[in-house]
């Protein structure tokens, strides 16, 4: 399973980075840091991650992706998720309210379930340092699973984001 997880952290890197990298020449102008990467540094300790990327589209709302696994009461919960979320003060800024939708492949025992998820999160960001690129987040929310059978698996997910640390370029 941490080999499928890595395979989609590695993908995201290779579409997003070289891009970024070879716009980066002198005569190029510079633009504005519109995107976040970020990770919850906390939760590998429990063997959980969350991995996401957001990327800034109006100045107060962000669109993104996140990948993320959590175990709860045997079962394991593997899930992809597309997000969007809206600060009312400013992208990346303070208070946010979103919503996600996204695939949840549940492993419970010998079984492999794969649903839909629909669902929400609050959570708080902060921006930190003399550029503004060092990303702070706190947040959590749940998601509600449908679209098959679930066997005796919880319906409702927590959204592991509580602690997210990241980079915004």
């Amino acid at each position: 399973m941490r080999s499928g997880v890595l395979g989609i952290v590695l993908a995201l890197y290779v579409m997003l980075v070289p891009g970024r990298v070879a716009a980066q020449t002198e005569s190029a102008p510079q633009r504005d840091k519109v995107d976040v990467l970020s990770a919850n540094p906390f939760l590998l300790i429990a063997a959980w991650f969350n991995v996401e990327w957001e990327h800034q589209y109006s100045p107060t709302g962000t669109a993104g992706v996140r990948v993320s696994r959590v175990d709860i009461d045997n079962d394991a919960y593997f899930s992809g998720r597309a997000f969007w979320r809206y600060y009312p003060n400013g992208a990346f800024e303070g208070f946010y309210f979103g919503l996600d939708g996204g695939v949840t492949d549940l492993k419970e025992s010998d079984t492999h379930h794969t649903v839909m998820g629909l669902g929400f999160e609050l959570g708080y960001d902060w921006l930190l340092g003399d550029q503004r690129t060092f990303y702070v987040s706190l947040g959590a929310g749940a998601d509600r699973l449908f679209g098959g059978d679930l066997g005796g698996a919880s319906t409702v997910m927590p959204t592991v984001r509580l602690v997210n640390i990241g980079v915004r370029f």
